[in-house]
């Protein structure tokens, strides 16, 4: 690394000056030293921002950054690590910094599938640059009212720099991976994300409180119909609890087998509802009420912030080795669909809801991929995709009111192949048993016989090459030792089927974020992203703009999917609503 050259500006003078001798550097990396996580709490104390032979380093304490935003907002791209992180902070001191490279993300891209131990920026230092960094100073900034030591301002100008060769140690590998499309899109992305997670979504408290008392209560009054049952069978105390412990399935199926008279094996929901007893309802009923209670309950009550009055949970743009998005804190993405815990996200007074949604995106990517002719045309033809899917292999007339039970059969198969779903796991989903199963999965592939071939033939290439890859060129590398087999082999070939689909539905997914954000800005719109569920995208927006910024939305979204799947038709369902619509 080269020898400091450095300024420590406080002053807007200061900074005016640093710019001259920043303009025109073709790359910079970009970094903050903060107080804390929270962007709505903490503050930055120091940014960090130059190349290898300048950098600047600005003490947020004593001056404002006006000055930098050309820069900081500015087309020269800035190389960060974690810059979802950086980008949220700096949204606090109105800046919304656009250009940005994330060695991060990019690491994660490189090494997707691999055993790699960490990728923290001293990681990565370490891997490429042969010299790990000493992070002691880093707690050091925390409630920093001093002026910066040596030491400190010495850390904050190796991270810019490590950050800056790791990039172009990087970049050649990248180029022999042939991964420069998925590092694009992964970076153009990661800003809307920071916003995600800097804006937050608005909860209705009053209304999820009610919700969780009703379910709680439910719960209650199932889990006494379960007693009443098992009382019979198991001794009770004083209250008339049965003496077992509900979450012990062992007990459970010893207390089911003595009340049913026969072996209980099984305790999921297809299993209980198919033994046809009351207490198996209620046991199920009570399982889904207390599943409520504990997944969401006061956590998600606990997560609305008490300056913002709204939730802003983690978004982990890379939580999958498909590249599908990840969230907690609390998780956004395990709300069930249809369900009146989606209605309490609501937009606030005067605002509105777009709930705008792929249809069947992952089909249509299937189709896309596979060329089946016959599947291709079922999208062609529009409709109702799982009933003509149905009444092509019942060889019978299928819609959502005739023969339900068959659209719901193809249904569950239509979903099922997109993860790699075989006979087994059909049967679990339907019922069926095994052979009525595999019968039906037979039926599915004479009508759609490409669709069978291009999942074993792209899974079996994945195997032989080592890596799975999407329509656009993500890869995920697929540990084969020599003596891979049986069942560690069979979910290799589950991955190696699922990647390339649910893998391109997530690449799909960010290039509409990325262009949703940047038409949002161009529009100078009065709406932002809040939410994203891997097919689905929600905007608030100012009452006024609704209508108008939902077409944009169906817009962007329906020219993301048409970069990646051109021979059958994208489809966007869009609603406007004051709350989460589905």
């Amino acid at each position: 690394m080269s020898a400091p050259d450095y300024l420590l500006a406080s002053t807007a003078e200061e900074l005016k000056h640093a710019m001259t001798r920043l303009a025109g550097r073709p790359l910079l990396a970009l970094d903050l030293e903060t107080e804390g996580l929270d962007p709505h709490k903490h503050r930055t104390v120091l940014l960090a921002v130059g190349d290898d032979s300048f950098q600047l380093l600005v003490d947020c304490r004593a001056t404002s950054l006006e000055p930098l935003k050309p820069l900081l907002e500015g087309s020269v791209p800035k190389v960060t690590h974690n810059g979802a992180f950086d980008a949220a902070m700096l949204r606090a001191l109105d800046v919304k910094v656009e250009n940005l490279l994330d060695t991060m993300l990019i690491e994660q891209v490189l090494t997707n599938g691999k055993r790699e131990p960490r990728r923290s920026l001293s990681h990565l230092s370490a891997k490429y640059l042969g010299q790990g960094l000493d992070k002691t100073q880093r707690l050091g900034f925390a409630g920093c009212t001093d002026a910066f030591t040596p030491a400190q301002l010495e850390y904050a100008r190796r991270d810019i720099l490590a950050t800056y060769h790791v990039l172009l140690e990087q970049m050649p590998a990248v180029v022999e991976n042939n991964l420069e499309t998925t590092v694009r899109l992964e970076c153009r992305s990661m800003p809307a994300f920071a916003d995600l997670h800097y804006d937050g979504i608005f909860l209705d408290k009053q209304a999820w409180a009610v919700l969780i008392d009703e379910a709680r209560v439910e719960g209650e009054k199932q889990r006494d119909l379960v007693d009443q049952h098992l009382g019979q069978v198991v001794q009770t105390d004083l209250f008339g609890r049965v003496d077992i412990n509900y979450e012990s399935d062992s007990d459970m199926r010893d207390a089911l087998s003595k009340l049913l008279g026969r072996p209980v094996r099984e305790l999921n929901k297809q299993a209980l509802r198919r033994l046809g007893h009351p207490v198996c309802d209620a046991l199920v009923r009570y399982r889904e009420m207390r599943k409520i209670v504990s997944t969401y309950g006061e956590s998600f009550l606990d997560a609305v912030h008490p300056k913002t009055g709204r939730i802003h949970a983690d978004f982990k743009q890379i939580g999958a080795p498909t590249g599908r998005v990840a969230c907690r804190n609390p998780n956004m993405q395990n709300i069930p669909r249809g369900s009146r815990f989606r209605a309490c996200f609501r937009a606030p007074e005067r605002r509105r809801m777009i709930t705008a949604d792929y249809s069947g995106c992952e089909l249509r990517i299937l189709a896309e991929a596979s060329g089946d002719p016959s599947f291709v045309n079922t999208f062609q033809r529009g409709g109702d995709l799982h009933a003509i899917v149905a009444s092509e292999i019942f060889g019978c007339t299928v819609s959502k009111d005739l023969n339900p039970e068959l659209r719901d059969r193809a249904k569950a198969i239509n979903f099922g192949l997109a993860y790699g779903m075989g006979a087994g796991g059909l049967a679990a989903v339907t019922g069926l048993t095994l052979d009525a199963a595999e019968s039906l999965l037979g039926r599915y592939f004479a009508a759609y016989p490409r669709v069978r071939q291009y999942l074993e033939d792209s899974a079996q290439e994945a195997i032989k090459r080592g890596w799975a890859e999407t329509l656009g060129g993500r890869k995920l590398w697929l540990e084969i030792g020599e003596r891979v087999e049986g069942a560690d082999l069979a979910a290799i070939v589950r991955v190696a089927k699922n990647m390339p689909i649910q893998g391109t539905n997530a690449d799909i997914l960010k290039v509409a974020m990325a262009g949703i954000r940047a038409r949002l800005r161009e529009l100078s719109c009065d709406a932002f992203m809040v939410n994203n569920v891997h097919d689905e995208i929600l905007v608030e927006v100012v009452d006024d703009e609704a209508w108008d910024v939902s077409e944009m939305v169906r817009e962007e979204m329906v020219r993301a999917g048409e970069r990646f799947v051109s021979q059958v038709p994208m489809e966007v369902d869009v609603s406007v609503s004051e709350a989460w619509q589905k």
